[in-house]
């Protein structure tokens, strides 16, 4: 059986919500059951717990000393500034390393040091201490090199560099091997002998957690100004974008970071930041979302990298002029628009192939000259679309081939190609997205092995999970006031996703693609007197399968869509059935 895109990827099954912790919560707060019933459902079952997730808190910021062998980082660092030695930070392409680069180098800009920066160019190098960043930090004069966002499996490497006299600090948020690199100091929340109580921190926020205990260590030496808390604060922008572009989770100490990082984002003082958010429709004071920075913000940021010129990424990042910046955010708004280009045709390619592959089993495809950058965004579209895990491998830089593995909600990416790494020359990542690189000969028996472990976690009962929804409601009851609700759950993201909700039997009045290509799908649909504007993103296909007068169930998210002075509600789509009992 041939697989279909148009086809009804997952059930929807409503959250197993216990009724008296909604009554009990709703009578504690007095709110309403509905608001009541979305904090349940994100394990928010008292009062304490609702005002720490409504109103995060940097009262509960956790103290930065907790991580392992941050004192030890601290200390090092620390004395590196007061000695003027010569700082490297070694960062990575991807946009959790770019803003955990920024951070760092901004950090010591106001310390009056000037840092050296290395970031591998993914396209040409790879990631982590690649050999010509081994080398280049060799040749460096750095005295101590401060890795963010990557360096937890570099063990060899590290050990060069050491041995050199050059002291290292990794920091990193990656899942670290049985042994760890012979560093001066390993600073990761996920070692196993780290009792640092918050375990998801992006890179950006163990780079945050340094910085903060360098400075603690330096009020002890030399007077700090009051600067420095302030840029501390600002500095959480840099935070907000690493964390959501990661899709990290944005629970507990990172529901804090965001949510101020937010805030902090339209009124940076960063030039290049603030020249990102300026070419991105994002003026200054402006409302920033999570949305914006996984839409707006972070896929400019990545464009670079993923069209072969990383280098433009690291010099807006580490900009220290308003017109440098300007002209390179300029450069990385035209880089993505090719990058969507190039991501639509490489997809446009490949819907015949996708169309033959067998239904419900993962999509797992290799060429010799796909461009590695898009390999993981189209794979992202394709897993988003076909509800099966993507994997896209390509050898166009040469062996080992390169390789993104993309996973729905249920399924971890990580552990799948943990499973198979006898096969695989490196892998990392995270359950929802992982990258690997592989030589060619292994290719056919990796599918194997993986397609195993697809099969073998589908009968643990740890493969794909339903859809969920919060509950059904009519369109008429998606007023201005419940929207204005559930945007007091903000930040959305991993973790706590946008409510979602189904609406049955509503009538499909207009059905229709839009978007310069015909991506996106619009439909006008109305219940009763009630019509509302629905939109579907990557999903214009489904126009062909949605006449008008089809009586149509909806599962979606609503929002508010500001356009030319007026608010509406409209819904956005995650998924559209034949109207059946609910």
């Amino acid at each position: 059986m041939t697989r279909t895109s148009a086809e009804v990827l997952q059930d929807w099954l409503p959250h197993d919500t216990d009724p008296g912790a909604v009554r009990h919560l709703a009578a504690e707060m007095g709110i309403e059951p509905l608001l009541a019933t979305l904090l349940v459902n994100r394990d928010i079952l008292s009062k304490a717990q609702a005002t720490d997730f409504l109103k995060p808190s940097v009262d509960d910021l956790l103290d930065p000393f907790e991580l392992a062998d941050m004192d030890v980082a601290a200390e090092r660092m620390a004395r590196a500034i007061v000695d003027h030695e010569t700082i490297l930070i070694y960062g990575d392409a991807d946009v959790d390393g770019l803003t955990s680069t920024g951070l760092l180098v901004q950090f010591l800009r106001m310390l009056s040091l000037e840092p050296l920066v290395y970031v591998p160019n993914r396209a040409y190098e790879g990631y982590s201490f690649t050999p010509a960043g081994t080398d280049h930090v060799l040749a460096s004069g750095a005295n101590l090199v401060v890795s963010v966002d990557n360096g937890i499996s570099s063990i060899e490497p590290v050990a060069r560099i050491q041995e050199a006299g050059i002291d290292v600090i990794i920091t990193d948020h990656h899942m670290p091997a049985d042994t760890l690199p012979p560093a001066h100091a390993v600073v990761n929340p996920r070692r196993v002998d780290c009792g640092y109580p918050f375990k998801g921190l992006a890179g950006v926020g163990v780079a945050f957690k340094l910085a903060c205990a360098v400075s603690s260590k330096l009020h002890r030496r030399i007077q700090l100004s009051d600067s420095m808390s302030q840029f501390l604060g600002e500095s959480l922008a840099w935070v907000s974008m690493g964390t959501v572009s990661d899709l990290m989770p944005l629970r507990g100490e990172n529901r804090v970071l965001v949510s101020r990082g937010l805030r902090a984002l339209p009124r940076t003082k960063s030039p290049g930041l603030a020249a990102l958010c300026h070419v991105s429709g994002m003026g200054i004071g402006a409302d920033c979302r999570a949305e914006d920075i996984a839409f707006r913000l972070a896929p400019r940021l990545n464009a670079a990298t993923r069209m072969g010129r990383s280098d433009l990424s690291v010099s807006l990042i580490t900009a220290s002029d308003s017109n440098e910046a300007a002209v390179l955010a300029q450069a990385l708004d035209e880089a993505n628009k090719q990058r969507q280009t190039a991501e639509r045709e490489l997809l446009e390619e490949l819907r015949p192939i996708l169309d033959r592959q067998t239904h419900g089993e993962p999509i797992f495809l290799a060429s010799e000259t796909w461009n590695t950058g898009l390999l993981g965004l189209v794979a992202g579209r394709i897993t988003r679309e076909y509800g099966v895990p993507a994997l896209l491998i390509s050898s166009a830089q040469g062996e080992p081939a390169k390789g993104s593995c993309r996973c729905m909600p249920g399924f971890n990416a990580h552990a799948a190609l943990g499973a198979c790494r006898e096969h695989l020359t490196t892998y990392g990542g995270h359950p929802a997205a992982a990258g690997f690189s592989i030589e060619s000969k292994h290719i056919d028996a990796f599918r194997e092995a993986f397609a195993e472990e697809w099969q073998q976690q589908k009968t643990t009962g740890s493969g794909p999970t339903a859809q969920r929804y919060e509950a059904e409601i009519p369109l008429a009851g998606l007023t201005h006031k419940l929207i204005s609700a559930l945007d007091g759950l903000e930040p959305f993201g991993k973790g706590n996703q946008r409510p979602v909700f189904v609406t049955g039997s509503a009538t499909v009045d207009e059905s229709r693609r839009m978007g310069g290509d015909g991506q996106h799908l619009a439909l006008t649909v109305s219940q009763g007197s009630k019509t509302m504007r629905a939109v579907a993103f990557s999903k214009g296909h489904w126009a062909d399968r949605l006449p008008a007068g089809h009586s149509v169930d909806l599962l979606h998210t609503p929002k508010f869509n500001h356009f030319r002075g007026r608010t509406t509600v409209e819904l956005e789509l995650i998924d559209v059935r034949p109207a059946r009992p609910l």
